[in-house]
């Protein structure tokens, strides 16, 4: 008999749509809110479609350190609900009529980008980097910041400033969601082998260096009021982040695991609370 739950829970429902929020936010925000409704539906489809088999391919080749890590050991790979082989076919089929509805309904660079978030989050990120290196992450992160780019681009059909910012800002919050995340699972992380920066140069030295990437968040958020038209009304996420960035200087003066968890849980809802004051300030009642 064939498990749904399994199909869905290896395409990790809360943060694919955690990155799908970005994407389609930015989306919106690219064309004011004033869309064309097909138009937006295959855009977002196909941004899922990539991230949800992106994520599955991810979990095939996590599959070994799922099944050591106490909070993965339940998932559907190392408890044999899903094959190996039918996770990846899952995956890359996901991932391909994703990339090919995009190329075909909305343009080569919107596929590109989806392409690049593959590449970084397979390739960089969890063939080359994770087993090896502290710093994956970092470059990890650039296949979470793809999404909020594809949005932009699918919207406005180019590249421009305000959506490499939109970007920026998910690519330099990444690292700080998951290292707050490595410290509460710290003997998780130990056991799989996996070098993750907390687990490395410590919890504090790591908290100081999430102070710092929130720090230029923070600019960027500011920045992005400055080079796009918005409302009074994005000034919210301005304030959603510098109440971040004081939470993370009080967690590094004092950091410990459970507060960890918390953070990690405040990152998820700063990041949420900046592309929706995104969103409203973009918003034109005229």
């Amino acid at each position: 008999m064939v498990d749904l739950k399994a199909f869905i829970e290896v395409i990790k429902p809360k943060q694919t749509t955690l990155l799908m929020v970005t994407c389609v936010i930015t989306y919106l925000v690219g064309a004011r809110c004033s869309i064309d409704p097909v138009h937006f539906l295959i855009s977002s489809f196909s941004v899922f479609l990539a991230v949800a088999g992106t994520t599955a391919l991810n979990m095939w080749l996590d599959k070994d350190i799922d099944a050591v890590m106490e909070r993965t050991k339940f998932r559907p790979l190392p408890t044999g609900r899903l094959s190996e082989k039918v996770c990846a076919v899952y995956g890359l089929s996901l991932f391909s009529i994703g990339f090919i509805l995009g190329f075909i309904k909305i343009n080569a660079l919107f596929s590109f980008i989806l392409a690049l978030g593959l590449f970084f989050d397979i390739i960089i990120y969890t063939v080359l980097l994770k087993r090896r290196s502290s710093y994956s992450i970092v470059l990890g992160g650039f296949a979470g910041a793809m999404p909020a780019l594809a949005g932009w681009v699918a919207s406005t059909g180019t590249i421009g400033l305000p959506g490499l910012i939109m970007a920026a800002i998910v690519l330099l919050w990444i690292p700080a969601h998951i290292w707050y995340l490595t410290m509460y699972f710290e003997d998780d992380y130990r056991i799989a082998g996996i070098p993750m920066l907390p687990l490395i140069i410590g919890m504090e030295r790591t908290s100081w260096i999430i102070v710092g990437s929130t720090s230029v968040m923070l600019l960027l958020t500011t920045a992005l009021y400055l080079v796009y038209s918005f409302t009074a009304i994005y000034l919210m996420s301005i304030g959603f982040m510098a109440y971040f960035l004081y939470k993370t200087v009080l967690f590094a003066k004092k950091p410990s695991r459970i507060k960890a968890k918390r953070m990690y849980k405040l990152a998820s809802w700063t990041l949420a609370g900046v592309f929706i004051s995104a969103l409203l300030g973009s918003m034109r009642l005229t």
